[in-house]
């Protein structure tokens, strides 16, 4: 799913709900290139929040072996492994919240949902020590 749905362009918009009860609400733009040689894409996916802050991730995500596949991003480095479960798309990984950002970095579980053949659903659980700290629930729509 994930190697074949970022290719090309989506939008989207999500909400993060951090314990505190404060919410941030964003716009999510993708931008994907297939690398059929790999059978991997490579995709810049960016928040930007209504409170004026953009956050740029950059994804190269490839099938592996077993169902499995492996992913890397610019600030939670490369060997993220994610599966199929139960029909979804699941990645777990930790990611520091700002370039240079050190310990404690939290940990991401992200569920990417099929909806439609063009549109997604995507539901994050962030926590910290174990904790949970936010969770964020948004939708990618296909473009192009």
């Amino acid at each position: 799913m994930p190697q074949s749905f970022f290719v090309g362009r989506t939008e989207g918009h999500g909400v993060v709900h951090e314990i505190s009860g404060r919410q941030r609400r964003c716009r999510i733009l993708t931008q994907g290139v297939a690398e059929p040689a790999r059978d991997a894409v490579q995709f810049n996916e960016t928040f930007d929040y209504e409170d004026g802050v953009s956050d740029p991730w950059r994804w190269v995500i490839a099938r592996g072996v077993d169902g499995r596949y492996v992913a890397s991003e610019s600030l939670a480095g490369p060997g993220l492994m994610g599966r199929i479960e139960n029909g979804d798309y699941v990645l777990s990984f930790r990611r520091p919240v700002r370039p240079g950002a050190g310990f404690p970095m939290p940990r991401f579980r992200t569920r990417f949902t099929l909806l439609s053949p063009d549109t997604a659903l995507k539901r994050v659980r962030i926590s910290l020590f174990g904790l949970p700290v936010a969770t964020m629930t948004a939708f990618h729509k296909r473009v192009g």
